[in-house]
Formats: C-alpha cells, sequence, structure tokens
C-alpha cells in the first residue's frame, strides 16, 4: 500500500508542477499578446492638395501626413497609395483593413465606413471665372447653369436635391477648374480650401477666380474599411489628441498654409 500511496502522491505532485508550469507561461505570454501590434494598414487617398498631393514627394498632404503620423503613434505605420476618387473609395469599401483621406462625414456614407478620426471641418464655396458674369451669390440662378463636381464625391446629389438642372462630374478638381477656365461650364462647387490651391495651379492666378460665400460645411474625416475594431479606432483618437496637445498638428497644417478648426 506504501508503494502505491507513494506512485500516487508523486503523479499529483507530477501533475502540480505541469499545472503551475503551464499558468506561469500563460502569464508570461499574456503581456506579449495584448502588445502585439496590429494588422497593416493601407492608406488610399486622391489628389486633393492641400489634404493630399500625389506629386508631393516629402509633402504628400496635410491630411495625409496627420494620418501617417497617427499610423505610427499606434504602431500600425501606412504608406499611402493615390487613385481617382471613386476609384479610392471603392477600394475601402471592398478591402479589409483600408483607411481613405480625406473623406466628408454625410447620412449617405455613414454605414459603409468605419470613421476613426475627425480631422477638419471643411467649407464648400461656388467658384467662376473671374468676370464671367455669374452672380455666385445666387445658387437659385446658378441653379439654371452649367456646374462641375468632382465625380464620386456627394455634391451632385446635393446640387440635384436642390433643382440644379445640369451638373455635370470631373474626374479632378483641376480638370473642373480648367472647365470653368474654358466657359465649359459656368462654376464648379467643391471643397474651398481644395479649390483655392487649384486656382494655383496649371498656369492660374487665385485672382482669375471668383469664390462665392460659404455655401455650406462638412467634417472630414479619416475613415475605413468596416473590419477596423473600436479598440483601434479609440487609439487613433488618442493619437490625434496627443498630436493636438504636443503641437505636431498646429505643426503640421501650417506647414501647407492650413489653420486648426
Amino acid at each position: 500500500m506504501s508503494g502505491r500511496r507513494a506512485a500516487a502522491r508523486w503523479w499529483t505532485l507530477r501533475r502540480s508542477l505541469a499545472l503551475a508550469l503551464a499558468w506561469a507561461l500563460a502569464l508570461a505570454w499574456a503581456p506579449l499578446a495584448r502588445a502585439a501590434p496590429p494588422e497593416p494598414l493601407r492608406l488610399v487617398a486622391a489628389d486633393l492638395p492641400p489634404y493630399a498631393a500625389a506629386q508631393g514627394g516629402d509633402s504628400p498632404g496635410a491630411l495625409v501626413e496627420l494620418a501617417q503620423e497617427m499610423a505610427r503613434r499606434v504602431g500600425a505605420p501606412a504608406t499611402v497609395e493615390f487613385y481617382p476618387w471613386q476609384r479610392a473609395l471603392a477600394l475601402t469599401g471592398v478591402h479589409s483593413r483600408t483607411l481613405v483621406v480625406p473623406l466628408t462625414r454625410t447620412p449617405e456614407r455613414e454605414a459603409h465606413y468605419r470613421w476613426l478620426v475627425r480631422l477638419r471641418r471643411q467649407d464648400f464655396v461656388f467658384v467662376g471665372r473671374h468676370g464671367g458674369g455669374v452672380d455666385l451669390r445666387d445658387p437659385a440662378a446658378l441653379a439654371a447653369r452649367p456646374v462641375a463636381v468632382l465625380r464620386g464625391s456627394p455634391h451632385k446629389r446635393l446640387l440635384e436635391s436642390l433643382h440644379f438642372s445640369a451638373v455635370a462630374e470631373c474626374a479632378s478638381v483641376r480638370e473642373c477648374m480648367r472647365m470653368v477656365s474654358k466657359g465649359v461650364v459656368d462654376a464648379t462647387y467643391g471643397g474651398e480650401d481644395i479649390h483655392r490651391y487649384a486656382a494655383r495651379l496649371d498656369g492660374f492666378h487665385e485672382a482669375d477666380f471668383d469664390f462665392s460665400p460659404v455655401f455650406s460645411s462638412g467634417d472630414i474625416w479619416l475613415a475605413g474599411s468596416r473590419d477596423i475594431g473600436e479598440d483601434e479606432c479609440r487609439a487613433w483618437r488618442a493619437a490625434h489628441e496627443a498630436m493636438r496637445a504636443d503641437g505636431t498638428l498646429a505643426r503640421l497644417l501650417h506647414k501647407y498654409g492650413l489653420a486648426p478648426n
């Protein structure tokens, strides 16, 4: 009997040691598991300077740089890929772990994206050729005139809901501005920062164009595919707040001639 009792005690001790070792290993690995970096992210954008600039080199745009700095701080570095705007939106809708910037948050878009961080308020205006004889302060009169908007933006739906009867679409804001300068359309409609920047390109000067008073406004967000979790969203928002607090946000915006809002 004593031999059987000794064997039983041995197996009990061995089992206890094995359980203790397993528990110790679990405790040791738990912090490492919690600290595991998130899966890589893909950041897509359209050529919408000063927010996103495809040919910017080391200056890829104010909001692209903000997104990249936030990505660095949350431990998920992201390189930017530029596409025509409509394709950038489509990629975010069909590919996992994809971010898009800059995206105006609208009711129509609400359910299709994960809204990570509000980046900026954007004012929307009408832009016409200087001396073109169009009263940009009178939207009712503009409704009967040809107007251009960026393809893939919510602007066409908005203007048509306001009974604009001749809304054309263009592939880029620069194309919209060229249409205005050549008299193809009487005005273009969109973000004021982006249109004022485009007015200084292609040999134009800002004085070549007239800008209406602010017609409407909307919040620009860093948005992403729906598979991005809420915990990650909180980490991105915390990084954004830290950048605001330490002056990084203001510095990056100032680089592109923009002020925080």
